[in-house]
């Protein structure tokens, strides 16, 4: 379980990473070319990695209408959420796309009674507590004509629910992290590249401020969704995702250090706020486990 947070927290760190870079190069090239140079780093890493451990792995997959399913849906979740990013208040729309783990939250409670089983309730509460933090540092607003793109938002974190399911599926199938990360990356590039073709007139020659940015942001994202995949498809989904959140404290931390920008009482008690319930569910997760093995053993004992 503690692997298990490590993962999550290294992919909520790397993704801030990420985000500062793709703002560094996004005056010179538009989101869906920067889907496609992400893509792209992440083809070439781990091809790279595979090549030199050829002996011992393989692309090869027994599971191949599963890794489409999760490439189609995580691609276009990307999509969506780099075209609202221009269509909104960056706050709002942030807040919105971390609407994820509420809906995590809820569909655990809503299997849990079908399963005629105890909720987790320690865990939802800890991402409700979590979310009220994301709120206190990105103080959304809401302006006139952001009613569709805030839908979008919504489905796209729905879509992302879906998306970890079907992670969750291939973890279960013992695919490991980096070939799901592969196929997902690859349709990634050929999807942005067609779609930077037709809506962005092609491809732009980066300058040097954004090759950086294009390198920083490809080499974070690729080992971003390695470290989310380990999290999401071999572990404990409602703590990944309640986890997630802490990606907000790492990029105000950036946001003050990197570009200086300034922070508020309010940002500093909403990240707190994050960090707690963050270790408040991986305080939570780690008892239910324990209890779980202990209510194992006993049963095991008695038979």
């Amino acid at each position: 379980m503690m692997k298990q947070s490590l993962w999550a927290l290294a992919a909520a760190a790397l993704f801030s990473v990420m985000a500062a870079f793709v703002k560094l190069c996004s005056d010179n090239h538009g989101p869906l070319e920067m889907v496609f140079y992400r893509s792209l780093f992440g083809v070439l890493i781990i091809a790279f990695f595979v090549w030199k451990n050829r002996k011992t792995l393989t692309l090869r997959t027994e599971h191949l209408r599963g890794h489409i399913t999760r490439s189609v849906l995580g691609t276009l979740s990307i999509i969506l959420w780099f075209f609202t990013l221009g269509q909104m208040h960056f706050g709002t729309c942030m807040t919105l796309i971390y609407t994820t783990p509420l809906f995590m939250a809820a569909n655990f409670v809503i299997l849990a009674l079908m399963r005629h089983k105890p909720a987790p309730w320690a865990l939802v509460l800890a991402t409700i507590a979590g979310f009220s933090g994301v709120t206190m540092v990105l103080q959304p607003s809401f302006n006139e004509g952001e009613l569709v793109p805030a839908l979008i938002c919504l489905a796209v974190s729905l879509l992302d629910l879906a998306i970890y399911w079907q992670m969750k599926e291939l973890g279960n199938l013992k695919e490991p992290s980096w070939r799901i990360v592969f196929y997902f990356t690859c349709f990634g590039t050929i999807m942005g590249l067609i779609a930077t073709s037709i809506f962005e007139g092609g491809l732009h020659m980066p300058n040097q401020q954004g090759l950086i940015g294009i390198i920083g942001m490809g080499i974070c994202a690729t080992l971003g969704q390695i470290c989310t995949t380990k999290s999401y498809a071999y572990g404990n989904m409602l703590l990944s995702s309640c986890l997630g959140f802490s990606a907000i404290p790492f990029s105000v931390t950036i946001s003050y250090f990197w570009f200086g920008e300034s922070v508020t009482m309010a940002t500093l008690f909403g990240a707190a706020v994050i960090l707690c319930s963050g270790m408040i569910a991986t305080i939570a997760t780690k008892r239910t486990e324990i209890a779980e093995k202990e209510a194992a053993e006993k049963a095991t004992t008695v038979v």
